[in-house]
């Protein structure tokens, strides 16, 4: 993509559309995006001064740009609907080799980093897949299915953990108040912080 931005005279349409594809299977990266900002702004722009380009790349891009935010945003519905939508999007996952199962495989892999379970009804409609289908794509997952539910196994992603925050305040010990209770032959010294104390019961100017 830099040697086409750098060297637009030698840049093919299929190429790039094949390239912005090839990045739609990686998300949630940022290479599609990136691979974007090397387009030139009139692709990218569907208003100009002269009118929104209307070429087959723009075109063609700004539908990829769609398929892009449902995948971002975890609408893996919506996604596998737009894809069927129109022969545009046939045409050019058809770039990619396995574009489909290079998909459901990050789905996947999304899933088990961010899930323990979830229905299979829901699943099926992410990956748009069911019967067998369905049942061997989840076999290979190393996942199982209890009561329509698809159990996914424990790892560092989808593991609940606590998080323990410690702050180390650091205060100049001249502010330190302290003051001295006799009990039992033995002294409890409490820390206040005068400053703050103080400031609380002045009157304010």
């Amino acid at each position: 993509m830099r040697r086409y931005q750098f060297n637009p005279h030698l840049s093919r349409e299929e190429t790039v559309t094949a390239i912005l594809v090839k990045a739609l299977t990686v998300f949630p990266s940022p290479d599609f995006s990136l691979c974007l900002h090397l387009l030139p702004p009139s692709v990218l722009l569907t208003n100009t001064r002269t009118g929104p380009d209307t070429s087959s790349l723009a075109i063609s891009v700004q539908a990829l740009n769609v398929l892009n935010t449902q995948l971002s945003s975890a609408d893996y519905a919506s996604f596998w609907n737009t894809l069927r939508s129109d022969d545009l999007y046939a045409d050019l996952v058809a770039e990619v080799t396995g574009f489909e199962d290079l998909v459901r495989q990050r789905i996947a892999s999304m899933v088990s980093q961010t899930v323990r379970e979830v229905e299979g009804s829901i699943l099926e409609e992410w990956l748009e897949l069911s019967g067998g289908q369905f049942e061997e794509f989840v076999r290979s997952a190393g996942w199982q299915v209890e009561s329509g539910v698809v159990k996914v196994p424990l790892n560092k992603e989808n593991e609940a953990k606590g998080t323990v925050v410690r702050e180390n305040v650091k205060f100049d010990r001249k502010l330190r108040c302290v003051v001295g209770v006799e009990k039992s032959s033995t002294y409890i010294v409490f820390t206040e912080f005068a400053r703050v104390v103080r400031r609380a019961y002045e009157q304010p100017v």
